[in-house]
C-alpha cells in the first residue's frame, strides 16, 4: 500500500510541475503625453461627486458601531456666497420620516483649493448598520473630491 501511495504522490508532482501557463501577450507601455500639453483645471479628480441643494451621495449598509467615530471629508466650493452651503448626514433614509439627521457639516468657500473637513463625535441614532446618506443643503453648489470614515484621530 505505500509504494503505491508513494508513486502517486511523485506522479502527482510531476504533473502540477509539468503544467506551465503561457506567458501573457507583449505589449507596449502606454505612451505619455508631453507635459506641456497636460491641462489641469479646477476640480479635475478622478473622482469628483458634484453637489447641489438636494443632492446625496449614499452608501449602504455602513457598520457604524465598529468604532468610526466620524468622517473626513475633501470638499471645495467655488461661491463666494458659500454661508449657506452644508452637508447632512443622514441615516436609514435620505428624506422623509424614516430618515434620521445625525450632524450637519458647513461647508466654507475654498476658492480653487481643497479643504479637508471633519465631522467627529458620537451621533444619536447611529450605533448599528446603516445605510448613510450625504444630502447637501443650501444654495451654493460644492463638490466632494474624496470621504473616509475616521477611527482614530
Amino acid at each position: 500500500m505505500r509504494p503505491i501511495l508513494c508513486l502517486f504522490l511523485i506522479i502527482v508532482q510531476l504533473i502540477a510541475r509539468g503544467q506551465t501557463a503561457a506567458p501573457p501577450p507583449a505589449s507596449s507601455p502606454p505612451v505619455a503625453a508631453p507635459a506641456d500639453s497636460v491641462k489641469t483645471k479646477k476640480g479635475n479628480f478622478e473622482t469628483e461627486f458634484k453637489m447641489k441643494s438636494g443632492s446625496c451621495l449614499g452608501f449602504g449598509q455602513v457598520n457604524l458601531s465598529m468604532g468610526e467615530v466620524g468622517f473626513r471629508i475633501v470638499v471645495f466650493c467655488e461661491s463666494k456666497n458659500s454661508k449657506n452651503a452644508r452637508l447632512e448626514f443622514r441615516i436609514d433614509k435620505p428624506r422623509g420620516k424614516k430618515s434620521r439627521k445625525i450632524g450637519t457639516l458647513k461647508i466654507p468657500f475654498t476658492g480653487d483649493t481643497t479643504f479637508t473637513l471633519k465631522f467627529t463625535g458620537n451621533p444619536k441614532y447611529s450605533n448599528g448598520v446603516h445605510d448613510l446618506y450625504l444630502v447637501a443643503k443650501g444654495s451654493s453648489p460644492f463638490s466632494i473630491t474624496s470621504i473616509s470614515f475616521v477611527q482614530e484621530y
